[in-house]
Parts: structure tokens; C-alpha cells; sequence
């Protein structure tokens, strides 16, 4: 693979005679800074487009459009579906055959029958969307939405702990409930399902006395049966963090997961899935075949190409510490250690690629004067402290082979600017016998590509993704990330302010799909 196609189409006018060709793209109109859009695949060629619209209905619900696009993003149907106004879209998931979008209220408790949660289930095999709601427990938060087999699992936390599962059937609506612990201390932190296994996994957070101890996996059926349970103890001053998950042959449940400092401090149960500050030391995978994990722990310290994805304070660091070793010196190898997203798993030939992005908070001091009341007294100096945003600086690639030995360690790094927000900014895809690792930025597409034996195959590329009209210039652009689809296909998707002059409206501001394909 050498380069990169945008893939185009020939459309014919229907005013005029002549050929156009058009990219790949899709477009939506934003009216709104909080106007809820998301795209969710249903498969290898389709996928459908959720976004809320500027239109309200006769009751003044609001209409969100559900657009089924085609592999060509071409859309196919639209219907517009009305929701209780002031609902904002929260979480989705597919199987392929069965949709799921969880909607929830504004948290306005006031009116008698307001609303606390809204699904909107599509069967693509019908064509038939159902609507159905409920209200969730008291002080309860939502975690995540999965959908295998039919089957929607979703998660709640409590506030403080004690998780709850709901298992809805969506060919009926009904559900189940499921309770993995009374213990106000298990926080349900991460969830995933899998449609070839027909199950659910949860990894759940168990804490004494405020203190995190150790991580448990759950393995459920589609109808929410407990089909295994797991448990992960903490190693002396590390817990385990983020982490993914898939199964072997066997249907052994394999975890993958990033190794945080543990202080062993006190912590608030509330918002512990939403919190990145810890700092990650390094990677354990682990087989569970019994009770007890077959695991292997990597400590980023200890291998040696990860000096490439340091930032260069660190690289000076590290290769003083070596220095001194060599010189025969007094000199202890100090930790290496990210702040992390969670990662990403991609099934490379019969290896398994772990990529992670780290990110660094930026921050600048400022020094003011302060005065007395009535500024009869001399002035005295205060400084502040100033978040400047978050530097996404690399992407760690660890390669694991069947048994869990790490083959090969390689990391990219893109230079995105400082952003406030925190979000993937890079994806992996398998295309024929290559791993490509790419990111999307000011409307144009940085890429790099890696054997299995982890070396590059070029230095890192970079196109321009083509608009829809020629004349388009990108002025602005927002949370753009991208995904692989299917086959060597990728898709791009965020928000952009776009200004053109030839035509009657020059500026637009859009959330967009975008289809490229690499070659």
C-alpha cells in the first residue's frame, strides 16, 4: 500500500448532461452547539445517521431523523421520529441486524411524567423501528449501551457504586434485571458485547473502604444469564485500568489492559468511569481459563523502543538514566508512564494489536498584582494556574501473540494542536496485509502503515480529503476521529465550518461522514 484513494462516484445531473464526480460524503446541517448526531454501522455495507432536527411536531416534540446510508453513503430511507423535547442522545450500538439509541432527559424532575429514558430500536431485517421508555432507578447514571443476539444490555451505576444490568429483548421490549453485587462499592466500569460469542462482558471495580482492590469480569448470555465470573487482584502499588476484551478459540476470556499507579489514597466512587487522571506504567494481558489468570505484565520501562513515544522531557530523562548505567554510576531506572484514552484492540494476521493514545495537560502560570481595598497599599504579587488544553502526542502499539507475548512495541505520533476535550484523535485498521494507523486533522489525513513484524513501511503520509464542492474551504474543524468499516474501507466523521463563496449560502457548519479507502 502506497497511497490513499478517496473513493468517488460518478452522478449523473439531473438538470444537466455532463458527468460530476463527487466524494464519498455525507452532510448534515448543525443549527446547534448541542444538537445530538451519531452514526452507527449495522454492518459490512450500511449504517445508519441519528441526528435532532430543527422541526417539532404538532404535540412540540421534537423530530430526530434516523437516515439509513448505504456503503456510498447514499441515503435510502429517512424517518423522522418524534422524542420529548430537551432529550439528548447518550449512547448506540449494533449487532449488525438489530440498532439500539438510548436518548435521556434533561434531568428536569419537576414534571409528574417526565421521561427518564427513551430507546429507539431499528430491525433491519423489517425495516421497523420500535420506541419504548422507562425510568431509571433513583440516582442512577448511565454507563453504556451493547447489543449482541438481539439483546440490549444496558449499565447503570448508582452514585456511589453498587451497578445494575438490563438485558431488553428488542424483537419484544422485554427486559430483565440484573444485579451482580449488592455491595455498594462494586462500580460496573467497563462493558463490551460480542455477537459471534453471543455474550456480554463486564469488568466491574470492587473497592474496601473506598480503596480499589481488584477488577472482576462477568461474562452474561443474551438473556442475562452469568455464563463466568473472573477476578483480577491488584498487584502491590498498580491496579488494573483501561483494558479491552475478546475470546480465543476456546472461548476463554482474554484481557488486555493498562497498569495504573495505585496509591492506595481514598477515593469518591462517583464519576471513577469518567476519570483519566491516572497515570498508566505499563500493559497486562491476561487469559482466563480458571479462576486463576495465566497474565503478563510489560512495564513500558522495560522496553526498549518506547523512548519514541515519550515526550522529550522524558527522552532527555531516560537517556540520562542509561547514561549513568553504562557509566557503571549510581543511577536507579525511574518509571515511564501516560495518561491514556481507552484503548483500541485490532486483529492483525494472527496477532493482536493493543494501541493506546497518551495525552499530556497542558498548563501555564500567570502573575497578577493585588491591591488593597481602596488601593492605599502597596501591591503584592499572586500567581494562578492556567489549563491550556490536552496535547495528544503519541499512540502506543503493543503486537501480542497468542499466548500473550509482546512482539513488538512501535508508537506514531501526529502533533495535534492543544484541544479541551478528550477523544480518540487517531484509529487502526487491518488492510490486506498491513496494519494502517491514521488521523484525521483540518480536513486532511495523516496515515503511516506497519508490517507484522512491526516495522514501517513509509514514512508518514498525509492527503487532503476532497469536499463536496470544489470551492469548499474548511475553516474550522471539531472532534474529527476516524474508524475502520469494513474491508480496506474507513470512515471519517466530526463537525466543520466550511466557507464558500460560489455558493448562496458561503458559510455552513456540518457534522460529516466521510468514506476513504486505502490501496
Amino acid at each position: 500500500m502506497k497511497n490513499i484513494l478517496l473513493i468517488a462516484f460518478l452522478f449523473l445531473s439531473a438538470w444537466a448532461s455532463a458527468q460530476q464526480i463527487e466524494p464519498v460524503r455525507y452532510e448534515v446541517s448543525r443549527w446547534n452547539k448541542g444538537q445530538g448526531c451519531h452514526f452507527q454501522t449495522l454492518g459490512k455495507d450500511d449504517g445508519i445517521m441519528v441526528y435532532e432536527t430543527e422541526k417539532t411536531d404538532k404535540a412540540k416534540r421534537r423530530l430526530w431523523s434516523f437516515a439509513c446510508l448505504d456503503s456510498t453513503l447514499y441515503e435510502t430511507r429517512n424517518d423522522l421520529i418524534p422524542l420529548p423535547d430537551k432529550v439528548r442522545f447518550t449512547a448506540g450500538d449494533s449487532d449488525g441486524r438489530f440498532a439500539a439509541f438510548l436518548f435521556v432527559n434533561d434531568g428536569n424532575k419537576k414534571a409528574a411524567d417526565t421521561l427518564d429514558f427513551i430507546v429507539v430500536s431499528f430491525d433491519k431485517t423489517n425495516g421497523a423501528y420500535r420506541t419504548f421508555w422507562n425510568k431509571w432507578p433513583e440516582k442512577s447514571v448511565p454507563l453504556s449501551v451493547e447489543v449482541a443476539d438481539g439483546t440490549m444490555m444496558m449499565a447503570l451505576n448508582n452514585k456511589s457504586g453498587n451497578g445494575v444490568l438490563y438485558f431488553y429483548d428488542l424483537s419484544n421490549n422485554q427486559y430483565r434485571m440484573v444485579t451482580p453485587s449488592p455491595s455498594s462499592s462494586f462500580v460496573l466500569f467497563q462493558t463490551e458485547a460480542f455477537a459471534k460469542e453471543h455474550a456480554f462482558v463486564v469488568a466491574a471495580k470492587e473497592y474496601d473502604n473506598k480503596r480499589f482492590v481488584s477488577t472482576s469480569f462477568l461474562v452474561f448470555t443474551s438473556s442475562g444469564n452469568l455464563q463466568g465470573s473472573y477476578r483480577y487482584e491488584n498487584i502491590p502499588n498498580a491496579a488494573l485500568g483501561r483494558m479491552v476484551f475478546r475470546f480465543d478459540e476456546s472461548r476463554n476470556l482474554i484481557v488486555i489492559g493498562t497498569l495504573e499507579r495505585e496509591t492506595g489514597r481514598k477515593v469518591k466512587l462517583e464519576g471513577v468511569t469518567e476519570n483519566f487522571d491516572k497515570e498508566s506504567i505499563g500493559v497486562v494481558w491476561m487469559r482466563f481459563v480458571t479462576g486463576t489468570p495465566d497474565s503478563k505484565v510489560y512495564l513500558f520501562k522495560d522496553m526498549p523502543d518506547i523512548e519514541h513515544a515519550l515526550t522529550a522531557s522524558d527522552r532527555v530523562r531516560l537517556r540520562e538514566e542509561r547514561l549513568k548505567k553504562q557509566n557503571k554510576e549510581n543511577a536507579t531506572m525511574g518509571e515511564i508512564a501516560f495518561q491514556f484514552l481507552p484503548p483500541r484492540l485490532t486483529d492483525f494476521g494472527e496477532l493482536t494489536v493493543f494501541a493506546v493514545e497518551a495525552f499530556m495537560p497542558y498548563y501555564h502560570t500567570e502573575t497578577r498584582m493585588s491591591y488593597g481595598y481602596y488601593g492605599y497599599y502597596g501591591g503584592y504579587p499572586y500567581t494562578y494556574t492556567v489549563f491550556d488544553g490536552y496535547d495528544f502526542f503519541s499512540e502506543v502499539l503493543l503486537a501480542f501473540d497468542y499466548d500473550g507475548k509482546l512482539l513488538w512495541q512501535q508508537s506514531v505520533k501526529f502533533d495535534n494542536e492543544l484541544t479541551y476535550d478528550l477523544f480518540p484523535h487517531a484509529g487502526e485498521g487491518m488492510c490486506y496485509d498491513e496494519l494502517v494507523v491514521a488521523s484525521p486533522y483540518h480536513n486532511r489525513l495523516r496515515y503511516t502503515a506497519f508490517d507484522a513484524q512491526g516495522n514501517a513501511l513509509m514514512n508518514q503520509q498525509e492527503a487532503k480529503l476532497t469536499p463536496i464542492f470544489g470551492a469548499d474551504y474548511v475553516e474550522d474543524e471539531y472532534f474529527s476521529q476516524l474508524a475502520p468499516w469494513y474491508g480496506n474501507r474507513f470512515l471519517i466523521y466530526g463537525s466543520q465550518i466550511i466557507q464558500n463563496s460560489a455558493q448562496p449560502k458561503p458559510r455552513r457548519t456540518v457534522y460529516y461522514l466521510q468514506k476513504v479507502q486505502y490501496d
